[in-house]
């Protein structure tokens, strides 16, 4: 059986690990109904110091079609990291500010957002021996909402 000290122990973590994911909430907000306070609206250690993406203002939630949500849906975030966003991969470049280089795909494209939608398309047919694989299965408005989106990360 528990003693008194280790059950308030447990109950005083409980209260301090919400269910929704294990985000810390501020002492003063945890009176509140569980309602009133939104996961989004709580600063996490990875979202401190970040800048909002080009397309949600502050506070805002992600639209599903937007250039972020179609590039974290289809996987693109596993391979590249958006500072600021989901996206942590390691294995590409990383995107947090593509949209103000000179050119993209080591240099073999102009950076403009046609130039980025045709290497998200097919990045083998612009540079031989990629190792990214193509997206050019996707709707091209979706390839295009993407590429507008990395063109605006400056």
């Amino acid at each position: 059986m528990l003693s008194t000290a280790i059950l308030s122990l447990l109950v005083g973590c409980a209260l301090l690990f919400p269910a929704n994911g294990g985000i810390w909430v501020a002492t003063d907000v945890q009176h509140q109904p569980a309602a009133a306070v939104k996961p989004s609206a709580v600063a996490t250690v990875a979202t401190i110091g970040t800048a909002p993406s080009p397309e949600a203002p502050a506070g805002s939630e992600q639209a599903p079609d937007t250039g972020l949500s179609l590039f974290l849906r289809n996987g693109c975030g596993a391979c590249h990291t958006i500072r600021g966003t989901e996206a942590g991969g390691t294995i590409g470049p990383d995107l947090s500010h593509v949209g103000s280089r000179r050119a993209i795909g080591a240099g073999v494209l102009p950076n403009t957002e046609e130039a980025i939608a045709d290497f998200i398309a097919r990045p083998d047919l612009m540079k031989p021996g990629v190792k990214m694989p193509a997206f050019d299965m996707l709707p091209k408005a979706e390839i295009h909402k993407i590429a507008r989106y990395l063109k605006a990360l400056q």
